[in-house]
């Protein structure tokens, strides 16, 4: 809904006010107080004022400072192992994408996830539902690239989590627990880790800060390892295995590998949700 109500004499407010102005009214309003006494009250506590259109609107449903965001601001954001694992991903395989093109009271920003593994999607969807507060979200198959798919709408977590990416925006959610921590490295494990024949665990990115942080996260577990260093330098020419198709790279690429003497930790602590890789983790484990 759109939420043209605002204090007349004050200019419109930010977001994040009149969300707290909207809750107080309506519990106001339930305590049996008038609307005269309403403006008041609201006076007294953040020192504007409202008119009593404007608590009508909001009374009778009319209007509504959340405007069809279920989540309406970074600042409300829960920090949860969901969302840590959305971030983890995004950060890796995942995008945070706004068309170039919009249509004003449109929402065209877009969270989402394209990879070939069926169950790295389906958790990536599972935990964005339960980030945003909302009902699953089922991935979709696309034969065109052999991948599956899964995205949702959401401005507020397109503004957290847009490149270039803001580590300090996002280390309250990722830091929030240990568990938070364990989901974040598992999602851009997901995303970005690769367990070899030998059950080396390498993790690999375009951006070293952020290589550099996940290494102090993993030392947080008690994980060690070794790294970054340089995998593949820009302009180099790479051939897809699965598709033979060459390309060039444009950007040098890092990677970080975690220790053998540290596999048990990272096993009990991160693992993976990806079917093959956690399979080969397994494998070295029993050896």
């Amino acid at each position: 809904m759109r939420d043209d109500a605002q204090p007349r004499r004050e200019g419109y407010l930010p977001r994040e006010l009149r969300i707290k102005l909207y809750g107080d009214v309506v519990a106001l309003r339930r305590g049996g107080l008038t609307y005269g006494g309403i403006v008041e009250e609201v006076r007294r506590r953040y020192g504007v004022r409202i008119s009593k259109s404007h608590i009508s609107y909001w009374i009778r449903g009319m209007h509504s400072p959340y405007n069809g965001r279920r989540i309406p601001s970074i600042e409300l954001l829960k920090p949860s192992e969901e969302l840590a694992y959305v971030i983890g991903a995004v950060l890796g395989d995942g995008y945070a994408h706004m068309r170039r093109r919009t249509i004003k009271g449109y929402n065209h920003v877009w969270i989402g996830l394209k990879a070939r593994d069926r169950e790295f999607v389906e958790e990536f969807g599972r935990c964005l539902a339960k980030a945003l507060n909302r009902r699953q979200i089922r991935p979709r198959y696309r034969r065109s690239s052999g991948r599956y798919v899964v995205e949702a709408k959401s401005k507020t977590l397109y503004e957290l989590l847009r490149k270039p990416v803001d580590l300090d925006r996002l280390k309250p959610y990722i830091e929030h627990s240990e568990r938070c921590v364990a989901a974040f490295l598992r999602g851009f494990a997901d995303s970005e880790g690769s367990v070899d024949k030998r059950s080396y665990i390498r993790i690999y990115n375009t951006n070293v800060e952020l290589l550099t942080y996940v290494k102090a996260l993993l030392k947080r577990l008690n994980i060690e390892s070794w790294g970054p260093k340089l995998q593949t330098r820009r302009g180099t020419v790479i051939r897809d295995p699965r598709t033979g198709k060459q390309y060039m790279t444009k950007k040098d690429c890092f990677y970080i590998y975690v220790r053998a003497r540290s596999i048990m930790n990272f096993y009990r602590h991160v693992g993976f949700t990806i079917g093959r890789k956690q399979r080969r983790l397994e494998e070295y484990i029993k050896k």
